[in-house]
């Protein structure tokens, strides 16, 4: 393992010494990423321990090493992205997001890879409020900025594609899809790639109507509204979600 400065406020580029296995790295910070190299960000002073875990086929084996981050360095969050998300630095530091049952096109579903019409529901846009009672109007999803950490609160079920069924006891066909069980997903956390600028929720959290995925690309977003495109565990989909902060 092998961090950039470990003495000073950094996006911290790491580095595993072999690329003949797969890494699962550990930030110390609620986030986590896979890869050879990859990059961890620090706003916050504080000291983190950072866990590598190599996968091979002898087994797996982990280490840490603790990075000191000697200072706040809040430009790290420039990216209006955060703020939109969170609140900002400025705000309360944690926003609260649902799907916005009342707008057009608060689900839809198109190609993969887009048709010439670009990121769009081409193929079935919903209409206000056509999912009463899957789950999907209920959950409520709390990004917050220090930590990265999120909470998925489901109010005890949520709404998932039909292909997802037989992996969710319990779950029964409800407006064509299904609504299954499911506990909130408290603790987690969320990254966002600025290149990309997609999200992604940790472990068995995530965003509107679940189709498989935890990674969401970020078509517009400001500070009561958000549009996102994701995609569909068997490929071929590109889902399509708009949510409302609270």
């Amino acid at each position: 393992m092998k961090p950039q400065d470990s003495s000073a406020p950094c996006g911290c580029n790491l580095t595993a010494a072999s690329d003949e296995a797969q890494y699962l790295w550990d930030f110390g910070n609620g986030v986590t990423a896979q890869g050879t190299s990859v990059q961890a960000m620090y706003p916050y002073a504080g000291t983190y321990t950072v866990t590598l875990t190599m996968y091979a086929k002898g087994g797996s084996a982990s280490s840490s090493q603790d990075i000191v981050i000697a200072q706040d360095d809040l430009s790290l969050l420039s990216n209006p992205i955060y703020g939109h998300l969170t609140g900002g630095t400025s705000g309360p530091g944690f926003r609260t997001w649902y799907v916005d049952s009342l707008a057009s096109g608060h689900m839809g579903v198109g190609p993969d890879p887009e048709s010439a019409l670009g990121p769009i529901p081409e193929w079935w846009s919903a209409g206000p409020g056509e999912k009463p009672g899957t789950g999907l109007y209920s959950d409520r999803y709390t990004f917050y900025l220090n930590g990265f950490g999120f909470d998925m609160v489901t109010n005890g079920n949520i709404y998932i594609h039909n292909s997802l069924a037989a992996s969710f006891p319990g779950s029964y066909q409800n407006l064509g899809d299904f609504t299954a069980p499911y506990p909130d997903q408290l603790g987690e956390s969320w990254s966002l790639d600025e290149t990309e600028n997609t999200i992604t929720i940790s472990n068995n959290a995530h965003l509107g109507f679940f189709t498989g995925v935890r990674e969401y690309r970020i078509l517009e977003i400001s500070d009561t509204t958000m549009s996102l495109q994701y995609g569909h565990h068997e490929g071929g989909l590109f889902w399509y979600a708009k949510l409302r902060a609270e």
